[in-house]
């Protein structure tokens, strides 16, 4: 087996936990049977300190929880405390951890990987992300595709954004980053007409996240 192929496995794998958007299912048991829970380190954060769109507007009520990956060491807020999925040794050694958070506007999920050396690999990630999910959906009309992808410098580590959309109107944003020692992904997905307060969400997550690597206080 290549690494290129174990590292679209390792997708595979993560993409395989995530969570029903616009009546897509994916299954939990096939392919994460190695996954076990794990607790992250969160800390709650006051909703208007946090949450606000460009106008300084508060943009949710909902708190804001500060989670620290305590493997990498990187830190982010979610509109909520997250789901934790821990991958141990998962494809050939290498380890992974899923926070999951699910709103009224849809799904965000942050994962972040203990794999150097993948800055080549970022389109087959997101190929990767995306047959992942298809795997898991019952319809045709709820297969995800990515459009707009272009790649992107994060504080000098190489990454990727792309649009996410299925045919029932779910739509979404990704965001990989390769960097020396980690690998992370954000996702975001709502179903139709919830496209914009999620699209607000997933900005001020990309712009919360702390990577210690990178030596910058942000990503977004």
């Amino acid at each position: 087996m290549t690494r290129r192929s174990r590292f679209q496995r390792l997708l595979l794998l993560a993409t395989s936990t995530t969570v029903i958007v616009g009546g897509a299912v994916l299954p939990s048991s096939a392919m994460a049977a190695t996954a076990a829970p794990h607790t992250a380190a969160v800390t709650t954060v006051a909703s208007d300190h946090d949450a606000h769109r460009q106008d300084g507007s508060p943009a949710s009520t909902k708190q804001w929880v500060e989670t620290t990956d305590a493997a990498s060491g990187i830190k982010f807020r979610l509109p909520g405390k997250p789901k934790v999925i821990q991958f141990t040794q998962a494809v050939d050694g290498m380890n992974g951890r899923l926070y999951e958070v699910r709103t009224d506007n849809g799904v965000i999920v942050f994962a972040v990987f203990d794999l150097p050396g993948a800055k080549g690999e970022l389109d087959d990630a997101l190929r990767g992300l995306v047959d992942g999910y298809n795997a898991g959906t019952r319809s045709p009309k709820h297969k995800l595709s990515s459009t707009g992808v272009h790649k992107i410098t994060v504080h000098g580590q190489p990454g990727l954004d792309a649009h996410l959309s299925a045919p029932d109107g779910a739509a979404g944003s990704a965001r990989l980053v390769a960097g020396d020692a980690h690998f992370i992904e954000i996702i975001s997905l709502s179903p139709k007409g919830k496209e914009k307060p999620m699209s607000e969400t997933h900005q001020q997550l990309l712009a919360s996240v702390h990577d210690p690597d990178a030596g910058a206080t942000r990503t977004g």
